[in-house]
């Protein structure tokens, strides 16, 4: 949404009030939605970058198989950030419920987010033995992933206070869409630079310095959005309370507990993706130099997805976005399979890494759109909780995953992601 288009409604709005406090009050508020809309989307756009040199589809399984051979747990610290993410944002969202703004819980996971990244990097490039390595790889990228749930309840309420309704998809889409076409030539240039350039765990250290730079001060730009006031929040609740309250909701709501029943089964049919970069290594050889490409077949993805997702949520809805991610993500298994089955040529593979993109990035426009719309006002905080907390938990399923890969190779794994995959896309044709 260009400025332009903001002062033209914004004219149209002021020439039909009828005193000046009112005309000045509609001219504050729209430079301030100005002001957030773009804050908003260069939070996201210097965050997308930023988390592409620590991808947990492509880099950190990759740093971590190179201290590990158990799938098991490379499977869930991939997972760690989304985990992170998702898992804490019930418990969060009780502290800030009553709240009328909910800005400074935001900051706080800012500063946890940054510092875990810095302190992810020194520990790398200090290069310890691959046990040390390992124990603070796990701990600091999962102290990371908890600071994203800190600030995540707080992400979507700002958006819904903040972005018009009709514009959030445009919001989304801007935010992704900009953040991939950097990432797909800045950062997959200067991953591969960096990952061929220098030894393990140095080659690493040096990537995870630069996530830690531009991921800081990418969120920085969100911390300063104008919040307005919740004219109407609830009674301050206790932890116990809050539960309650998330379980009878859960029981009354039928729309949204069917929209999280979809939604953990779409989430289940990802377990596969933090193998796809073991399975270049391990049975197509590829190097960790190759990293890059992976990257930017992942941001082609985004890109590409994107592009659709945007409209499809805008123009159409929510629900019917959600469905062409869900007939996408299908595709993710059966290239795989493909590839046990038949000697494709190598650099195609890649596709497996756009597809996983494309699907993510409908799955984030369309079902953050849908969340909002279905969730009221006045108690929006702990419908966005609870649903993102319930959402952590098929991601937990990633090390049961690894340990299936283990005792039973890819074929039988990327068979059950396949079932997984057509079960989501039926469910999701389900929602209203």
């Amino acid at each position: 949404m260009s400025e332009s288009q903001f002062e033209s409604e914004a004219r149209i709005e002021l020439s039909n009030e009828a005193t000046p406090q009112e005309a000045k009050f509609l001219a504050m508020s729209s430079r301030n939605e100005r002001r957030n809309f773009r804050l908003g989307v260069t939070n996201g756009v210097l965050y997308g970058l930023g988390t592409s040199f620590i991808s947990r589809s492509t880099i950190i399984p990759s740093f971590f198989s190179h201290l590990t051979s158990s799938s098991a747990l490379i499977g869930l610290v991939s997972q760690f950030e989304s985990i992170g993410w998702y898992l804490p944002q019930f418990i969060a969202a009780s502290f800030v419920v009553h709240w009328p703004k909910k800005l400074p819980l935001y900051r706080l996971g800012w500063w946890v987010r940054g510092t875990a990244l810095f302190l992810l990097a020194g520990v790398t490039l200090w290069s310890p033995s691959s046990s040390v390595l390992l124990a603070c790889g796990v701990l600091l990228y999962g102290m990371f992933a908890a600071g994203s749930g800190l600030s995540g309840v707080v992400f979507l309420e700002l958006v819904a206070k903040t972005i018009p309704a009709k514009r959030r998809g445009r919001f989304f889409g801007l935010r992704i869409s900009m953040a991939s076409l950097l990432s797909v030539t800045i950062g997959a240039g200067v991953i591969s630079l960096l990952l061929s350039g220098f030894k393990f765990p140095t080659d690493f250290g040096l990537v995870f310095l630069v996530a830690a730079v531009i991921v800081t001060v990418g969120l920085g730009f969100m911390a300063f959005m104008r919040e307005p006031r919740t004219p109407i929040v609830p009674d301050a609740r206790t932890l116990l309370e809050h539960f309650r309250e998330g379980w009878k909701v859960y029981h009354a709501d039928k729309l949204f507990a069917n929209y999280i029943h979809t939604r953990m089964l779409m989430s289940t049919a990802t377990i596969g993706v933090p193998f796809l970069v073991i399975f270049a290594h391990n049975r197509l050889g590829f190097h960790t130099s190759d990293l890059g490409i992976f990257v930017a077949a992942d941001c082609i993805g985004t890109i590409v997805g994107n592009f659709f997702w945007e409209r499809l949520t805008d123009r159409r809805s929510a629900k019917i976005c959600l469905e062409a991610a869900a007939i996408t993500n299908v595709a993710l298994p059966i290239i795989v399979l493909l590839y046990l089955w038949f000697p494709l040529p190598k650099i195609l593979y890649a596709l497996v890494f756009s597809v996983a993109a494309a699907f993510d990035a409908g799955t984030s426009i369309g079902g953050m759109t849908y969340i909002i719309e279905i969730s009221p006002e006045h108690d929006r905080s702990t419908y966005i909780g609870l649903f993102n907390s319930l959402m952590s938990l098929p991601l937990m399923l990633t090390a049961v995953a690894g340990a299936l890969l283990d005792l039973t190779g890819y074929g039988v794994l990327y068979a059950l992601v396949l079932a997984l995959s057509v079960a989501s896309l039926f469910a999701v044709r389900k929602l209203h």
